[in-house]
């Protein structure tokens, strides 16, 4: 129990540790994107909500891989670039990540706050 406890106190509960996931404020989505296009790093953003949530309000340059059919889907995503994942709150995506992690991906990154607490524009297709 007492090594438990050390190894959180020393990771600083760092979910990134834990996890092998990255994780971006979505505040720094923004930052994140611009930087993506500047450097065409190739990096992929996936939205995993269901359809009905993404067609309602997404963010533009995400791609929508729904989690419930991410199983099916996951293979048409490059191992060789990062995936940006985000859901609405932050709970699938983190799932997503762990599956991708599962089937070999290494390069994830979680968004936190996910669109609950994205600020910027959106669209829609309704």
């Amino acid at each position: 129990m007492m090594a438990l406890l050390l190894l959180i106190l020393l990771t600083g509960c760092d979910e990134e540790a834990l996890t092998g996931i990255k994780q971006l404020d979505v505040n720094d989505l923004p930052y994140r994107m611009a930087e993506s296009v500047e450097t065409n790093d190739g990096a992929v953003y996936i939205d995993v909500r269901e359809d009905y949530e993404y067609n309602e309000a997404y963010i533009d340059g995400f791609e929508n891989y729904p989690l419930s059919t991410l199983e099916d889907t996951y293979m048409e995503l490059p191992k060789d670039k990062e995936i940006i994942i985000i859901c609405r709150s932050g709970n699938r995506s983190m799932k997503a990540g762990q599956y991708l992690k599962e089937q070999g991906y290494d390069n994830i990154t979680n968004v936190k706050g996910a669109m609950l607490d994205w600020k910027g524009e959106t669209k829609s297709n309704n």
